[in-house]
């Protein structure tokens, strides 16, 4: 199972029929071969589940279906037909003439001859049904990407590709008595002579099975082991060939013990349980999960694709070229460093059509020198540390789309020049004329300029979600799962359309004032690709953000995003309220008590230098007490402000809960997203013996200076006689001081509750 619709094709109207995408659970089959009559039978079952619409499945299989049953019950198999969904030949899939609910749960079964499929039977190693005298079968899946429809789904009902689920095959040749042999990168259990059954994992996917089937005196077996560095098992390594063949079996197990340990240390642990399976056919390759079908020429491209390719697997065809290019960048040695020249036409690499059915043999040369252009701006180590941490974080897990892989790079390198790549030499895209014009609110106010000059820091097109709900209301985030950052883009009246652009989000991991483009803005927390906004258009972008990289309760943090496209991206160097296309969000929002108080710790930089830096009050309601907090009692008095402890009565906060107590004298840590008097203990943890002064609405001047941000704590009040369900809000604004700019801010949102019992 996929456990990602966004990776699933969307729906599509064909003959009058919603055709909707599945997620399979497992296929299971039994294939009999019979020698009496020199042929083939296969019977098979889908357990899937009906995607977030409701409508009739598509699958695939380019076999003729002579019997079917859905659910249990007979389905006449005329039903099962197939449709027009790409453009070109074998480019049609099947659609399940049933109409099933969202999110339910089906059974399809079929029976069928097994023959050479329906499926474009292009290359050097075709797929085989083929009997010689004995009888003595040679069967051969001989997967393709290069031709359509050559997948799993020339053989058993399967789904394309972004799909990912547990193959279970039970196979049998009758009426022969000759030994065979089975070949394959599955779990093999022999059942009885000449009667297996192979299972595959549940990451497996269309790409992922090799399976051969010859008789036992006609291909030749060596085995070997290697010990593998990163992942530290052992390895046992499978080689065969035809039989009388020259291929030396020894040396080729010892080039693969070598390249799969060179392979662990480049980019991490091999993914395939304890085997690897390479079958010398003499010509071409194909790579399989831990396997290949291969020539002794093509091992180290085939080998190293058990890393990308069948390791972290492309999502969808049309996501093929990246596996590919890689691969070939990773031939030519990993280390070329070759620029992109931008007056070269565009190249389509990745069409996004998800009924794409092969892989563009432009992959292997332009998809390499993608790479190569790639490795010229980032530093050839740096790709290539990028790309290892990809495989550690992806492999094994969720297929790779094109975007998601340009999210990745945009995000670790932070050069906006990866955009510029893909907008040309990935996606085809030519240079656009007049140029998009993207931006963000930097307030409900702002018009739409570049410069602003208002408040930034509190952008209404920047917010964060704790659930994947739509809601467009800014909540703290919740620790330990998963958040959702929302931007909403727009692209001015009169400008060019955004044929692509990526929008970018981080969590900085504290709460500043200023922030500059791009070194607060990377490494981004999450990335998102998008594409086509037309003028005058607004969308709202989301992205998730990782539970792993979310704060700690106690922390607050700003937010800060950028959106990049072709010939509209921010100068170097950039303010947010100096740049149309950034925006942050230094909101931290609390619920309060009548008696309570919050502490925000705040960074005070000064990023542009020219003269001292002062920050002053603005707040909803003149009764709401405001501080500075700092640990020293001078740094308050050159500020001219009046210092006092921060706690001079520790008793009359109580918290609202009381914390469990361990054996060992610890306490269980509070949920609470923000420090407040509710948990004064974690208050003085975070800033222990330190001092407090009022802040008056005039400027003042707390001492930041370039080389030495100032860490300070903002505390906000909430009178006694607040009325429950009011909210009030405090803003600390920084300015220039010899021009009066707002260079930063910080706003704190007081809910107020009912008095504690």
């Amino acid at each position: 199972m996929t456990g990602n619709w966004e990776l699933a094709p969307p729906p599509k109207t064909v003959d009058g029929l919603l055709a909707v995408p599945i997620d399979i659970s497992s296929i299971t089959a039994s294939i009999v071969f019979d020698g009496a009559s020199l042929s083939a039978s296969a019977d098979a079952t889908l357990t899937y589940t009906v995607g977030r619409t409701a409508g009739n499945p598509f699958f695939d299989l380019r076999q003729s279906v002579s019997e079917a049953w859905l659910d249990g019950a007979p389905f006449p198999a005329a039903r099962l037909a197939h449709h027009a969904f790409g453009t070109g030949p074998f480019t049609d899939l099947r659609v399940v003439e049933s109409h099933q609910s969202a999110g339910s749960v089906h059974t399809l079964r079929v029976k069928y001859p097994l023959a050479v499929p329906d499926s474009q039977l292009g290359g050097s190693y075709l797929p085989r049904v083929e009997w010689a005298p004995g009888p003595r079968l040679t069967f051969a899946l001989a997967l393709s990407d290069l031709n359509r429809a050559r997948y799993l789904e020339a053989w058993l009902p399967a789904n394309l590709q972004f799909d990912q689920y547990s193959i279970d095959l039970d196979i049998r040749i009758d009426n022969t008595a000759v030994p065979h042999s089975v070949i394959t990168n599955g779990s093999v259990t022999e059942l009885a002579a000449r009667h297996w059954s192979v299972a595959f994992p549940p990451r497996s996917s269309s790409v992922s099975p090799l399976l051969e089937i010859r008789a036992s005196n006609t291909v030749e077996r060596a085995v070997g082991t290697a010990v593998l560095p990163v992942s530290g098992k052992t390895v046992t390594i499978e080689a065969w060939r035809p039989a009388g063949t020259a291929v030396d079996l020894a040396a080729r197990i010892s080039a693969i013990r070598a390249l799969l340990v060179d392979n662990e240390n480049d980019y991490g642990g091999y993914l395939h349980d304890d085997r690897y399976v390479a079958f010398f056919t003499g010509s071409g390759g194909m790579e399989y999960e831990g396997g290949t079908t291969t020539s002794a020429d093509a091992l180290l491209h085939e080998t190293f694709h058990s890393w990308f390719a069948r390791g972290l697997k492309p999502a969808s065809q049309a996501d093929g070229w990246w596996d590919e290019g890689f691969t070939t960048f990773h031939d030519e040695g990993a280390d070329d460093a070759v620029p992109l020249d931008f007056t070269d036409p565009p190249v389509t690499l990745c069409s996004r059509d998800p009924w794409q059915r092969h892989t563009p043999t432009a992959s292997y040369t332009a998809g390499s020198a993608l790479f190569a252009g790639l490795a010229a701006m980032t530093g050839v180590g740096p790709l290539n540390l990028h790309m290892r941490s990809l495989y550690e974080a992806q492999a094994g897990g969720l297929p790779l789309s094109t975007e998601r892989l340009e999210e990745h790079l945009v995000a670790r390198s932070g050069d906006v020049r990866v955009v510029h790549a893909f907008h040309r030499f990935v996606y085809g895209r030519p240079d656009p004329d007049p140029a998009p014009a993207l931006w963000l609110r930097d307030d409900i106010a702002d018009p739409g300029a570049d410069s602003w000059a208002g408040a930034f820091w509190d952008s209404p097109d920047l917010w964060v979600r704790t659930a994947d709900d739509g809601g467009t209301t800014h909540q703290n985030p919740e620790y330990g799962q998963d958040n959702w950052f929302h931007a909403r883009v727009r692209n001015r009246t009169g400008a060019g359309a955004a044929a692509h652009f990526v929008v970018t989000f981080r969590a900085v991991g504290y709460t500043g004032l200023e922030f500059v483009f791009p070194a607060d803005f990377f490494e981004a927390t999450a990335v998102k690709a998008e594409f086509d906004l037309a003028p005058g258009e607004t969308r709202v972008v989301k992205a998730r953000w990782p539970r792993a990289t979310v704060p700690p309760p106690g922390s607050h943090t700003s937010v800060v995003a950028s959106v990049l496209s072709r010939f509209d991206e921010p100068a170097a160097g950039s303010h947010v309220w100096a740049a149309g296309n950034l925006a942050q969000k230094n909101v931290a929002v609390v619920d309060l008590v009548p008696g309570e108080f919050v502490v925000v710790p705040v960074v005070l930089t000064n990023r542009i230098g020219g003269g001292e830096q002062l920050v002053h009050v603005r707040r909803s309601d003149r009764r709401l007490p405001v501080a500075v907090v700092h640990r020293s009692a001078e740094l308050l008095k050159r500020a001219r402000l009046d210092p006092r402890p921060l706690v001079d009565d520790p008793v009359r906060y109580r918290p609202r809960e009381a914390p469990a107590q361990f054996d060992c004298g610890g306490v269980t840590p509070r949920a609470h997203a923000v420090l407040t008097s509710a948990d004064l203990d974690a208050v003085l943890r975070r800033f222990p013996d330190a001092w407090q002064a009022e802040l008056p609405d005039e400027p003042v001047a707390l001492g930041a200076d370039p080389l030495s941000p100032l860490v300070v704590g903002l505390k906000v009040g909430l009178p006694a006689g607040a009325e429950p369900g009011n909210g009030h809000r405090v803003d600390l604004v920084q300015r220039q001081a010899g021009s009066g700019r707002v260079v930063g801010g910080v706003a704190v949102l007081v809910n107020a509750l009912g008095s504690p019992g």
